[in-house]
């Protein structure tokens, strides 16, 4: 494998959230601090130069009042001028906040230095604004989510914040302008039955966005346009198999957008069981979204505040009182469903995912540009302090559009000493393409530089670590893609440069063969003990007596023990079969005149073998005369038993009528012999 080259830097204070600038791949900001309090911890954004693989330096830092929460979210905003806008989360002081007046929407701006002046002169962060966004005013709620549009030349963004440890659970939509004031322009609350544990929002169109939330169980979509918004659909439900199995249901962890077609989630599984990467393809539901639009028209022309039942929260913006938004809260209308397309067991040593980050290595140059060929770079982080990445291809045929081969490259074990807080890759520039314009070319090189590296960002709170993991990437042409004559070239793409791994099929194969060994062992153990079988792995010899029945297969076909099946054939029904049948088997006892010949059972005086001869067989003239059953002393009937019982060839069931027609040697001092 190619090697991975990391960088490490310990901050005095705890990091709980960080963001790549989108223009600058080697601008990392990290925040998060004490919270409020004397304890010597502040808290504080720092600005870090990743761009040396090796070494991550502190370019800028601003200290926050300590009488304030800590900085709880952080997304990089657009460029204004020769500043960039930083959005934070962070609370207000509890006098404040005690007063109604919890103002955790930050905007921070980080002024680049002129250019004019000494290089050594480092950019400085300023606070530019604080509001509150969210309706409630509950003490304990805080900003714990904070997602941005993807920006694009031109283009506005759109931002979401999600509530936490809130009874009144709320998403706040706003507006990022692309030029002008700082502010942000609050478009519309959404209430939510339960807290969002994660949200993402992607843009569709010039003025168009949509967002995808997800609590425990479920997850929705809402699309955002100009003027009003859909009411949030419900595009999945994790399967509740308890009543069926009493398992537990697996819940929602994290969600991203791959493309508007395709998103993203991992999920854990219930008690610790796993965790797993899911890929959902989005339902197509212009035809339901034309429906909706005509039907909340319709009710808000009829001014009764209601959509399908629903609530309409309109929200004001300023002293000007002018209506930004209006978001229906739930809908009637059957809805598609999204579809689990593509999923990938995270290795077994991640019981529990903590987070997830995705990058895409080939992203389109606008939002209604089509997304081609692309590969995604994902990390989902685990409760192991470990990272572990995944490759994801998309592919584009005509109008069909696929996600394929979502495998692992490689797994970071212990990055950070205690809980991984957060995890973020920096932007991708595509290779420059050569069928595009002068006016293209020149927006796709402003303010960049072309990577060799895609950066993976990680932060610990626990030891105040911010570590960095340089990923190589390599240009990759598919020589499959038709060209006309006279036309382009085929278009480079970024890919990763490690190889990923394909899940191996050697732990199914292995099973396969162990389950198909088990049952052969099964098979012919039981065909031994029915006596259908020679025997090959002795099972004869550790089954009960009572089980065994008497030899069905013809001769010559095997050994049972150390006796031979020469000339075996069916016995009269005389009593001499059953228990008895693997020992007589050698022998010719062919039927004569009606009646079986008698046989002689002796005991080897060296190795404790049965014997078995015909009556008439030449027999030693010193050995003692053999016996008929109703001979013997009570003394040696009960030796026979027992060695024959110990051996298997006889039950306290089968009684003493069986040994009809059986000569037995007296055991003599063979008593300690073994019958096998």
């Amino acid at each position: 494998m190619v090697p991975i080259p990391s960088a490490e830097l310990r901050t005095s204070y705890s990091l709980y959230s960080l963001d790549f600038d989108p223009e600058d791949a080697n601008r990392l900001i990290v925040a998060g601090g004490g919270g409020p309090g004397n304890h010597g911890v502040g808290n504080k954004i720092t600005v870090i130069d990743a761009s040396r693989p090796d070494t991550l330096d502190i370019v800028s830092e601003i200290e926050l009042s300590r009488d304030e929460d800590s900085v709880a979210t952080l997304a990089v905003g657009p460029r204004n001028k020769d500043s960039i806008l930083l959005y934070a989360g962070i609370n207000s002081s509890a006098d404040d906040i005690a007063k109604g007046n919890n103002e955790h929407f930050r905007v921070f701006s980080l002024d680049e230095p002129p250019k004019t002046k000494a290089s050594s002169e480092k950019p400085k962060i300023t606070e530019l604004s604080r509001s509150s966004l969210f309706a409630t005013t509950e003490k304990d709620t805080y900003q714990r989510v904070l997602r941005l549009s993807a920006p694009f030349p031109g283009s506005a963004q759109v931002g979401a914040v999600a509530t936490g440890f809130s009874k009144e659970p709320e998403i706040a939509l706003f507006d990022v302008p692309n030029t002008g004031g700082a502010t942000p322009k609050l478009r519309g609350n959404l209430e939510l039955v339960k807290e969002a544990v994660d949200i993402d929002i992607i843009q569709t169109g010039p003025d168009s966005y949509q967002l995808a939330y997800c609590d425990e169980f479920e997850m929705r979509t809402m699309n955002i346009g100009k003027g009003i918004s859909e009411g949030p659909k419900l595009v999945f439900t994790m399967p509740d198999e308890a009543a069926i199995t009493g398992a537990a249901r697996p819940s929602f962890r994290s969600v991203r957008y791959l493309t508007p077609d395709f998103i993203l989630a991992v999920a854990n599984l219930p008690q610790g069981g796993g965790a797993v990467l899911h890929g959902f393809r989005m339902p197509k539901d212009d035809k339901v979204h034309s429906k909706l639009k005509e039907k909340e028209e319709e009710e808000a022309k009829k001014g009764n505040g209601k959509v399908n039942g629903a609530a309409i929260t309109t929200i004001t913006n300023g002293d000007n009182n002018e209506t930004t938004d209006k978001t229906v809260v739930a809908t009637k209308l059957e809805e598609p469903k999204a579809r689990l397309c593509i999923s990938a067991k995270l290795p077994s040593s991640v019981t529990r995912a903590t987070g997830l980050a995705i990058r895409n290595l080939t992203p389109p140059a606008s939002p209604t540009a089509k997304q081609g060929d692309a590969q995604f770079v994902i990390a989902v982080t685990g409760q192991d302090s470990s990272i572990t990445i995944y490759t994801l291809d998309h592919q584009s045929v005509a109008d069909i559009n696929l996600i394929i081969n979502l495998f692992k490259v490689t797994t970071f074990k212990n990055v950070h000493n205690g809980p991984i807080s957060g995890v973020a890759f920096s932007y991708v520039i595509p290779p420059a393409d050569d069928s595009k314009s002068s006016d293209e070319k020149a927006v796709a090189k402003k303010g960049s530089v072309r990577p060799e590296y895609v950066k993976l960002a990680s932060i610990g709170s626990v030891g105040n670590s911010c570590i960095v993991h340089s990923l190589p990437l390599k240009k990759f042409v598919d020589k499959t893609a038709q060209t006309r004559r006279g036309g382009p070239p085929r278009a480079a793409r970024y890919v990763l440069a490690l190889k990923s791994q394909a899940p191996s099929p050697k732990g199914l194969l292995f099973f396969t063969a162990l389950i198909t060994l088990f049952i052969g062992i099964f098979v012919q153990s039981f065909l031994e003990i029915k006596g259908y079988s020679a025997p090959m792995i002795g099972a004869r010899r550790f089954a009960p007596v009572s089980w065994q029945q008497n030899a069905r297969y013809r001769a010559g076909q095997g050994v049972v023990g150390n006796v031979n099946y020469a000339n075996s054939e069916s016995l009269t029904p005389d009593g001499v079969h059953g228990f008895l049948a693997s020992l007589l088997a050698e022998k010719d006892l062919k039927v004569q005149d009606g009646q079986a010949k008698k046989v002689i059972l002796n005991v080897g005086a060296k190795d404790g073998i049965v014997q078995v001869s015909g009556h008439d067989a030449e027999v030693d003239s010193t050995a003692p005369t053999p016996k008929e059953w109703d001979e013997l002393h009570e003394t040696q009937k009960q030796v026979w038993k027992e060695k024959l019982k110990a051996a298997g060839h006889w039950g306290e069931e089968m009684g003493e009528t069986i040994f009809k027609n059986i000569l037995f040697g007296e055991l003599g001092a063979v008593v300690g012999g073994l019958v096998r």
